[in-house]
């Protein structure tokens, strides 16, 4: 959600996600730090656990940065992003693969939204960034990198995923043939020597 603060300064709600500090008697503690890595993998294992079962089948990738969750097609993807600059965490579903698919997502989205903020909270947004990019998303507070901040996110997410999945599926939207799978040449592949 975007507000402005008493001097006109524009800045986005966060969500507060359960401490990692706290507890039942609201002293827990200190759990073991994680570097990013863990800290993926401790998610995957707490989704491998705990989400519902026709919700299973998806597929994972991680990077030094992101964590990204596919059900077959890696373009539109949940994702998990910790920010250290400004201290946010970042998890939310992008669309992400042509203009005319994101465009096509972004409209859905937008007419259930009340639906979806209902459901997920105030706090989701939706949000166009260019032409072939866009995201349903919440930030919250970044917390130290540990399986308890793990939990939490996945709790998140296992939200997100139960709610926005099924519209995915329910949208419909057929992936765009880019440019570059059409030849078999990206953008950074190597040419074949003659």
């Amino acid at each position: 959600m975007i507000v402005t603060d008493r001097i006109g300064v524009i800045s986005r709600q966060k969500t507060d996600l359960p401490s990692a500090s706290s507890g039942p008697e609201g002293q827990r503690q200190r759990a073991k730090s994680l570097n990013r890595n863990e800290f993926f993998a401790a998610i995957i294992v707490h989704l491998r656990r705990r989400i519902p079962n026709h919700l299973y089948e998806f597929r994972h990738r991680a990077n030094p940065m992101l964590l990204k969750i596919d059900y077959g097609h890696e373009r539109i993807h949940f994702e998990v992003w910790p920010d250290a600059m400004r201290r946010q965490i970042e998890i939310g579903l992008h669309f992400e693969d042509g203009p005319e698919s994101t465009a096509a997502y972004l409209a859905y989205f937008d007419a259930r939204i009340v639906e979806i903020k209902h459901q997920l909270g105030p706090r989701i947004e939706l949000e166009r960034w260019t032409a072939s990019w866009g995201h349903i998303f919440e930030l919250a507070d970044l917390e130290p990198l540990n399986h308890d901040f793990a939990r939490a996110v996945t709790d998140r997410l296992i939200a997100q995923m139960t709610v926005l999945q099924p519209m995915v599926e329910e949208a419909a939207v057929p992936p765009e043939v880019r440019a570059d799978a059409a030849t078999g040449r990206g953008k950074w592949a190597r040419r074949a020597r003659r």
